[in-house]
């Protein structure tokens, strides 16, 4: 099976609607998924502690987010939520995520 690591990079709610539903969609089929939020896309992480939602609570059940950028969490506000939530929180690149982690594991970047 493919191993697919979806990079959000924006904070359009409509956008990463679809992306949690494939997300979830592929893991229950067998894929190895993963979400990195990114820039404007650590808004949502923000967004969805405040604003419930069951898609985005089942990513978090299912430990389907693989990383909130540190630098960028801050910046948007978010890294306080994302350390509420619980959520992976990486910064080892000059303080943002590093996306080869998840290359050198053979998984296909889908960027958004």
């Amino acid at each position: 099976m493919k191993k697919l690591l979806f990079v959000i990079w924006t904070d359009n709610k409509g956008i990463f609607t679809h992306i949690m539903m494939n997300v979830l969609d592929l893991n229950e089929k067998g894929y190895e998924v993963g979400v990195v939020f990114e820039s404007e896309g650590c808004k949502l992480v923000l967004h969805y502690d405040e604003n419930k939602n069951d898609k985005f609570e089942k990513l978090k059940e299912l430990n389907l987010i693989a990383s909130v950028c540190k630098v960028c969490a801050k910046g948007m506000g978010a890294l306080e939520s994302a350390g509420k939530q619980n959520l992976p929180i990486h910064d080892d690149m000059w303080g943002h995520t590093p996306l080869e982690k998840w290359i050198a594991k053979d998984y296909e970047l889908v960027s958004v």
